[in-house]
């Protein structure tokens, strides 16, 4: 059979053929890589959207954590501040009663006092201290049990924040 292919072939030669074949033989190696690398590269970019919609599925689930905890905080600081109100309130009402409780001063103090002014008078009593006593208006002394009232009532509420802020924050609560 090799002859008969010379004789229809002359001008090719065996080398000619050779050559053919090894063209034939390296086109399709190259195919086979080709299809190969073609499928490796569609297997990674199926893996590269799988870890894509972790991703943001991980990300989704962090933020509605996240709204979560922000809401129970803001719950739980509302909660804090109303109940600051109602003790701010409650001590207001007990200050209010020792200060309206308290006898009106001599004319004699007031005399002693420029008029709308306190200072040292000799004013006795069970609710004054001797010579450093000063007077003061009714309506001032309200005022001071009134802001009394609501600093104690922001102190224990501060108090109340950080001890609350410390225990979410501690490793126990990431568990």
């Amino acid at each position: 059979m090799p002859a008969l292919l010379l004789r229809f072939v002359p001008h090719l030669g065996l080398a000619a053929l050779v050559a053919l074949a090894g063209v034939t033989v390296a086109l399709k190696v190259q195919t086979t890589r080709l299809h190969k690398a073609q499928t490796s590269l569609a297997a990674e970019a199926s893996a590269h959207a799988a870890d894509i919609a972790h991703f943001k599925a991980a990300q989704h689930r962090a933020d509605a954590d996240w709204r979560a905890q922000v809401e129970r905080m803001t719950a739980d600081f509302r909660r804090q501040k109303d109940d600051a109100d109602r003790q701010a309130d409650a001590t207001l009402a007990v200050y209010r009663d020792r200060v309206l409780r308290l006898p009106a001063a001599s004319d004699t103090a007031r005399a002693t006092t420029p008029a709308g002014l306190p200072g040292a008078g000799t004013a006795e009593g069970a609710y004054r201290s001797g010579d450093a006593s000063i007077l003061l208006a009714r309506a001032d002394a309200l005022i001071c049990a009134k802001n009394s009232a609501r600093l104690m009532a922001a102190h224990e509420w501060a108090i109340a924040t950080a001890a609350g802020l410390s225990s979410s924050v501690s490793p126990e609560g990431d568990r």
